[in-house]
């Protein structure tokens, strides 16, 4: 009965609510309604749920009784000891402060939320808590620690496999290494975004892709491949808001950058009659833009009209600085005008009076610039006091958050380095049994499999051929060409499967014994091997699988290629990914039919093994190419994810 009070009352003041004059009178409508109620679990659980609500509306008008609301919630979500409700408390008290510019008092319901939710097992809030925890610390420029909660939100959407997360965690450990002027690695991380979006297919993430590797564009002075970026950019439906007023104001900047003023201004326009009112920020760089254009071209007073707007625009975010800083511009306007009335009445003085007359002049406009130098430096004083306040209350918090920040750093150090170690060891250990596994299977197919076939082709060749038939002897020397070729197999493969040169070299050492030896044994085919362009060592485990599947392809040219010529090139190509190729001179095959086959799909098995694709380009009469390639986030971890 209860219950269906509460929500009739709901439903009532929800009614009203639309006809009132803002969202928030209504909530407050629907509080008094509530207000007269029993207490009871369903009033609590209602309550917060509108006390939070109400908190939010008054957030988005910045208005300070957000946190009237919000502590109420908080209070209620402690005494019934909720802590699904006191999560969402947290979370919107977290976003009030950083709304409000308060990053340290945000960041302390932030890391409330997060035990909480980790305590919950709640990984969907979890994964944006880090999020938030990583753009507060950006706020306040510590891009260091803004840098390691991006990767523990990669790390944790990679676990849930929310691939679209992990995805704009990658796009914003970008982000920071490009705000750390890290451009090269910035790229990086944006390219291998692009790339993992083919799967994702999200426009959001497409959008944020190209623009972002056009502004990297910008830094590696790549004008031209810049703009096509960001036009490119632009026929992305993605729903941004203010995007088409970002891109164009970028490709303005580019333009300038271009000496192309004419070309800029156009595309300044654009993006000031699409840019909306409520972005402070947006409305600040077109303007800025739009300043630094008209100087360009050299029309002073729109340059100062536009300078002027983008000084307001910034001024707006804080209403402290506001009221110093634009007392300053407007004095330096003054001064500024003054000077020039004053100029102007020394040259006309000068023209109609004496040479007394110009000296008294003179004198008096020294005295006045003397007067507003003064005036200018007190109020400079009375500036400089105050911001040192600021900064000493400032420099207080940063102390207690400093200390907080080390103690969780080296916790978390340790256990990194902890988790670094076993990974380790299970990656030695696993290496390790996979070897003995392969002696083993040598060891097996010589010693058994081997023997066996040694031991029936001296039996067999113990028959008496004179004796048998034409046909027979036709059978015995086909029975017996075929032993011999089944033994030199098996022995062909117990030799390769783990040579001693892999654990001695490593694999180049491996691939060049092996290359070798086929050339000593097939005298009718060359075999050649390039390394000549890998730089870097591979992994053990990566380059066993890399041996292995190089193994699997001679060894099927070989018997069915009919090929003079076989390269075998290893080398690392320019967007940092491991490519094997393997070419042929032979007779060629279908791919589409000998693909099904199991040779292949064993060779293709191992290669996704180590994250890597198998592609086979095959023409007949013409020859084959196969070309493994592993990506760099693979095979040497950029992200330790």
């Amino acid at each position: 009965m209860k219950k269906l009070l509460i929500l009739t009352f709901f439903c009532l003041f929800w009614g009203f609510a639309a006809q009132s004059k803002s969202r928030a009178d209504s909530l407050r409508a629907v509080l008094a309604g509530l207000s007269v109620q029993k207490k009871s679990f369903t009033l609590d659980t209602s309550l917060i749920n509108l006390y939070c609500q109400l908190g939010k509306e008054f957030t988005k008008v910045k208005d300070d009784s957000a946190l009237y609301y919000l502590n109420k919630a908080l209070v209620i979500a402690q005494r019934i000891d909720n802590k699904e409700l006191l999560l969402k408390t947290y979370i919107q008290t977290a976003t009030h402060y950083g709304i409000q510019f308060g990053h340290i008092k945000a960041l302390e319901y932030w890391y409330k939320a997060l035990a909480l939710a980790e305590e919950l097992k709640d990984n969907k809030r979890s994964i944006f808590i880090l999020g938030r925890i990583a753009v507060s610390f950006s706020s306040m420029h510590d891009f260091k620690t803004s840098l390691e909660y991006y990767k523990k939100r990669a790390e944790l959407s990679k676990a849930v496999n929310d691939q679209q997360e992990y995805v704009m965690s990658l796009m914003n450990i970008g982000n920071i290494n490009f705000d750390m002027a890290d451009y090269k690695t910035a790229l990086k991380y944006y390219q291998l975004c692009e790339q993992l979006n083919k799967s994702v297919k999200s426009k959001k993430i497409e959008s944020s892709a190209i623009i972002n590797i056009a502004m990297t564009r910008v830094k590696f002075k790549q004008y031209e491949e810049a703009l096509a970026g960001f036009k490119a950019s632009l026929e992305v439906d993605e729903g941004y808001d203010d995007k088409i007023a970002f891109v164009n104001n970028e490709i303005a900047k580019v333009y300038l950058l271009l000496n192309k003023p004419k070309e800029a201004l156009k595309y300044a326009t654009i993006a000031q009659n699409n840019v909306k009112h409520v972005y402070a920020k947006m409305n600040m760089d077109v303007s800025r833009t739009l300043s630094e254009i008209y100087e360009k071209i050299g029309n002073d007073v729109l340059a100062y009209k536009y300078y002027k707007d983008y000084v307001n625009v910034r001024l707006s975010e804080d209403s402290t600085k506001n009221s110093q800083l634009m007392r300053l511009v407007q004095l330096d306007y003054e001064t500024e005008k003054n000077n020039q009335k004053l100029a102007q009445l020394n040259l006309r003085v000068q023209e109609r009076e004496n040479r007394t007359r110009l000296m008294s002049i003179g004198l008096g406009a020294l005295l006045v610039l003397i007067l507003v130098a003064l005036g200018y430096s007190r109020s400079l004083a009375q500036k400089n006091k105050l911001i040192e306040a600021q900064k000493a209350a400032i420099q207080k918090l940063n102390e207690s958050l400093e200390v907080k920040v080390e103690e969780r750093t080296r916790e978390l150090t340790v256990a990194n380095e902890g988790l670094k170690q076993k990974n380790k060891e299970i990656r030695e250990a696993l290496l390790k049994g996979q070897t003995m596994e392969r002696e083993r299977v040598a060891s097996e197919l010589h010693d058994n499999i081997g023997g066996t076939l040694t031991a029936l082709k001296w039996r067999f060749e113990a028959l008496d051929k004179d004796n048998l038939s034409e046909k027979e002897q036709v059978i015995y020397d086909g029975i017996l060409k075929n032993m011999h070729r089944a033994y030199g197999e098996v022995r062909l493969i117990s030799h390769n499967m783990l040579p001693a040169e892999f654990e001695e070299k490593g694999l180049v050492g491996a691939l060049e014994k092996f290359i070798a030896d086929l050339n000593t044994g097939a005298a009718k085919t060359n075999f050649r091997l390039n390394v000549s362009q890998l730089q870097k060592p591979i992994r053990q485990e990566v380059a066993l699988e890399i041996y292995i599947c190089c193994f699997e392809i001679i060894n099927n040219v070989i018997k069915h290629a009919n090929a003079t010529e076989v390269e075998l090139e290893i080398a690392e190509k320019q967007n940092g990914n491991l490519e094997v190729m393997i070419l042929d001179n032979g007779k060629g095959f279908d791919p589409a039919v000998i693909g099904n086959g199991k040779g292949l799909k064993n060779i293709m098995n191992r290669a996704e093994k180590v994250n890597g694709s198998l592609i086979i380009n095959s023409k007949l009469n013409v020859g084959s190419q196969f070309c493994i390639s592993i990506p760099e986030l693979f095979w040497e971890e950029i992200l330790a994810v």
